[in-house]
């Protein structure tokens, strides 16, 4: 990468004079090199950007005019509007966002991640360092041909805290109501739970299986369970971790962030004599008995279990935005341009652009609504039929005249191994993040000023 340097300083050494109260004072040379100075402004020129090894625009070039200087800065935007109707459609807005306050960092965080400010927010200020524009040009060395493409407002580093919106809540109105940008959210955790379940009470769940009665009596039974006369089998409530991949929001005029395909593993889940159990009918009465009271022993488990869930959320309620040094940008531009030091995949698209380089942390995700995995129940029963067929229940004499009279049959089936069946799913959507509270930047009790 090419760059040239210009330096436009505001006061100029054109000869080995300076000023002084009574006139022109001569200088030496020793005592002219001991003087310093530098440039306020500064111009420099960047060649095109090379991204991933290739050249996105081989014919535009970079001309950035930077205040060599460090800013401070706490502001306040009730609504800022960019790109509404125009070259991306004339439904909605590239940037639409309410109540946006800049300030400085804050002093720490609370228990959950919260923002804490030692005083008030609103006396506190963000950190500009060299800020500056940038204009994108065709054709940079054919004076004849030279076109702006795009220009873009930001700096070389930026400290401090950028919050959307007003209030922490479940139906927010302000906030990042459309966003044509670049925005990246931390990778993070979360523990789900799953609703507690009845195994074996519906005829989707009917099971199957043989019995070994005592062989001097030579009279082997099949047997198949009863859903409409069981209690069925009580399948607990179960904490399932789970880890959210690094989130990238990147495109035009967007409203919620999204990852699918989240894996996670139910724990094991133990069946056994207190599970309850399930009346089952013989295929020939044992004695007078035609049918038995079925239990799972214990050593029986359920494992393997898979959950795939969806994580969708809106990006109005997602309000704390820290900088941490690394600059974001406002760009606006007339065809897709990757401005120079920008992540190889942020390239800004026509029109409006915001981009946010630092990851966002949304804090730890534990959802209120528990999981239904009653959908994969059936295949429980599938695989314990299989079992309960290939290793038939074996009873021995004494048992087999207990349940002649009705006495119970145990069983364990051992593991029952569900990592090849389907997964149980679940959508988090819009929740209601433990760390975004919003930290007013107003001096007094008013929320927005």
């Amino acid at each position: 990468m090419k760059k040239t340097i210009v330096a436009m300083a505001l006061t100029l050494c054109v000869s080995d004079v300076v000023f002084a109260a009574e006139g022109l004072v001569g200088l030496a040379d020793e005592e002219l090199s001991a003087i310093n100075g530098a440039a306020l402004m500064n111009m420099s020129y960047t060649d095109p950007v090379l991204v991933n090894q290739q050249m996105v625009d081989e014919n535009i070039g970079f001309y950035k005019l930077s205040l060599d200087a460090v800013m401070d800065l706490n502001v306040n935007v009730k609504s800022l509007q960019l790109g509404c109707g125009g070259v991306n459609g004339s439904n909605g807005c590239d940037i639409d966002i309410r109540h946006l306050a800049l300030s400085g960092n804050a002093t720490s965080t609370d228990a959950n991640g919260n923002p804490v400010f030692n005083g008030d927010r609103a006396s506190t200020s963000a950190e500009l360092k060299n800020p500056f524009i940038e204009f994108a040009i065709k054709n940079p060395k054919q004076a004849a041909l030279r076109e702006v493409k795009g220009f873009r407002v930001s700096a070389e580093s930026i400290t401090g805290l950028l919050t959307t919106g007003i209030q922490n809540t479940g139906a927010p109105t302000d906030g990042i109501k459309s966003l044509s940008g670049y925005m990246k959210i931390a990778p993070t955790t979360g523990t789900a739970k799953t609703q507690a379940a009845i195994f074996g009470d519906s005829s989707s769940e009917t099971l199957s299986g043989n019995l070994v009665i005592n062989t001097i009596w030579n009279n082997d039974r099949s047997f198949v369970s009863q859903p409409e006369n069981s209690k069925g089998l009580k399948i607990p409530s179960m904490n399932v971790p789970f880890t959210v991949p690094e989130i990238t929001i990147n495109g035009k005029r967007q409203t919620q962030a999204v990852a699918k395909n989240i894996s996670a593993t139910v724990p094991s889940i133990q069946l056994n004599r207190d599970s309850g159990s399930l009346q089952v009918k013989l295929d020939r009465n044992l004695l007078w008995v035609e049918g038995a009271q079925f239990f799972m022993d214990s050593g029986s488990s359920i494992d393997g279990l898979k959950m795939n869930i969806t994580f969708e959320q809106a990006l109005n309620m997602i309000h704390n935005i820290p900088l941490n040094g690394t600059a974001g940008y406002l760009s606006l531009q007339s065809q897709d341009i990757s401005w120079p030091d920008a992540n190889a995949d942020d390239i800004a698209r026509t029109g409006w652009w915001m981009s946010f380089k630092d990851p966002i942390n949304i804090g730890k995700l534990n959802p209120t609504s528990e999981v239904d995995i009653s959908g994969v129940l059936p295949q429980v029963a599938q695989k314990v039929s299989q079992i309960l067929t290939n290793e038939p229940i074996y009873i021995p004499l004494g048992s087999a005249v207990g349940a002649a009279f009705g006495l119970p049959i145990y069983k364990n089936v051992g593991s029952i191994n569900l990592s090849n069946a389907g997964a149980a799913n679940l959508t988090l959507k819009n929740q209601v993040l433990g760390n975004q509270e919003v930290r007013t930047n107003c001096f007094g009790g008013l929320k927005f000023c």
